[in-house]
């Protein structure tokens, strides 16, 4: 064994043979008392370090590490800054817009192909707005559906100009956004709204066209639109003149015992109405002048509205024909059917098939089963959604071919031989009809789509 023979080697022996004897001996050494901490001061601050001592300490790291460059040894690599989402991948799907219109500004946002949320901004509803909003969702790569809610509505303006720039816009029914909000106790603001339409717009790939379109068209149809606003214009007269009628009912019943024994004894309004026209005047109360005078105003009024009713059926017969629409031969369905028809459906190519357009109008059965595996039920029930406008014009259809039409007799008979109770088997039999319509609309376009541009488009009618 070796001696230690130079300083160094004999100042460490020395210690190691001092902490042996402590070791042994069960002495442990004693700290250092701690100096006197000034009255005020945080303990953590006497650990911080002074900015005098942390710049010292930068000096040396930036001098040791000059020396080691200047030695050869491999320089460590610089933290890079944050990265942002990672843009979509090719042959991903591009990112999603969604858009909470209003009537003078709007609130976009952009989504990444995985939900993430690039960007929320509001613009102005102008066409300078437009453009902005267009560069702006642009610049965080390309975009792949436009998801406007109530495109046909508030957001009319938004949709247009998306699509004549050629994107592909969607259309967000309101409800969807609701029911999302309310199953997550959600709060309501713009910004919030408009990331769940893009939300939605992400989750659906199926998300309707923009004004009901499909087969590659975009933007709103002239003849739709036409008949769009006849059809409403229609509504409105129909709503206001049941009003006048409704109130001239109550004004007759008050009318004295003397004057009601002089009218005739129906239910039609509209005959009272004009029995009471033909009475000369009498005496009569200062009240029951009144009434009369409100009566005759009410007849004029009902009078005008009866002949804008004719006006307005009299469009929507000639925009029907316009569009190459033959519903109205089938049996059950007047030229006002035919228009709600052609207005709440739109171009039938949108549906999937016959299925896809029965569960738009609501005819199609839910399934209700459970536990199902081979030999058990397979149950449905009823279904309540859908397009209740269509589902009406349906259940009419049915209603008046029950009584003149053989055919859906037989569909009638043989559900209730099945089981089914009264309401299931008309239920059976809109579901039949649904197909009807919907072979109907669907060979009206074979006709516009074989007519060159310049030949007049022709017209073909079928019995039901």
């Amino acid at each position: 064994m070796s001696h230690p023979t130079s300083p160094e080697e004999l100042e460490v022996a020395e210690q190691a043979k001092k902490a042996t004897n402590s070791t042994e001996t069960g002495r442990v050494r004693a700290r250092r008392p701690r100096a006197a901490r000034p009255a005020g001061e945080s303990p953590r601050a006497r650990r911080r370090p002074s900015l005098g001592t942390t710049a010292m300490t930068a000096k040396r790291h930036v001098r040791s590490g000059k020396a080691q460059r200047s030695a050869g040894t491999k320089e460590a690599p610089a933290p890079t800054a944050p990265v942002g989402r990672r843009r979509c991948a090719k042959g991903e799907p591009g990112n999603v817009f969604g858009a909470d219109p209003h009537k003078r500004t709007l609130t976009a946002t952009v989504l990444d192909c995985r939900g993430g949320v690039l960007g929320t901004r509001v613009f102005r509803v102008s066409g300078d707005g437009h453009r902005e909003m267009e560069a702006w969702a642009t610049s965080f790569g390309p975009i792949g559906r436009w998801a406007i809610e109530g495109a046909s509505g508030l957001g009319r303006h938004t949709a247009m100009y998306l699509a004549r720039a050629g994107h592909d816009v969607r259309d967000c029914c309101p409800n969807r956004t609701n029911e999302r909000r309310r199953s997550r106790q959600g709060g309501k603001t713009d910004a919030e709204d408009s990331v769940r339409i893009a939300r939605e717009a992400l989750a659906d790939h199926e998300m309707p066209v923009a004004f009901k379109r499909a087969g590659g068209d975009a933007g709103p149809d002239e003849t739709a639109e036409l008949t769009g606003l006849w059809h409403r214009a229609r509504r409105s007269i129909l709503k206001s003149r049941q009003h006048l009628l409704n109130e001239a009912e109550g004004l007759l019943c008050e009318l004295p015992e003397g004057v009601r024994a002089d009218l005739p004894d129906v239910k039609d309004v509209r005959r009272r109405l004009q029995a009471l026209a033909v009475l000369g005047p009498r005496p009569v109360d200062p009240a029951t002048a009144l009434r009369l005078k409100l009566l005759a105003e009410h007849a004029r009024f009902v009078a005008e509205l009866d002949a804008r009713d004719k006006e307005a059926t009299a469009e929507l017969e000639n925009l029907a024909r316009r569009a190459g629409s033959t519903l109205s031969g089938l049996c059950g369905i007047a030229s006002r059917s035919e228009a709600e028809l052609l207005v709440e459906v739109g171009d039938p190519r949108r549906f999937t098939g016959e299925g896809g357009f029965a569960r738009f109008n609501g005819t199609a059965p839910l399934p209700a089963s459970s536990g199902e595996g081979e030999g058990e039920p397979k149950r449905h029930r009823v279904n309540r959604g859908g397009n209740r406008r269509v589902n009406a014009v349906l259940y009419r259809m049915a209603i008046t071919q029950l009584r003149c039409n053989p055919r859906a007799k037989k569909i009638f008979e043989d559900a209730r031989a099945r089981g089914h109770t009264k309401k299931e088997a008309i239920r059976v039999l809109k579901r039949h009809l649904s197909d009807v319509v919907y072979r109907r609309m669907m060979h009206d376009l074979e006709p516009q789509a074989s007519t060159p541009a310049n030949q007049p488009k022709t017209r073909r009618r079928k019995a039901a």
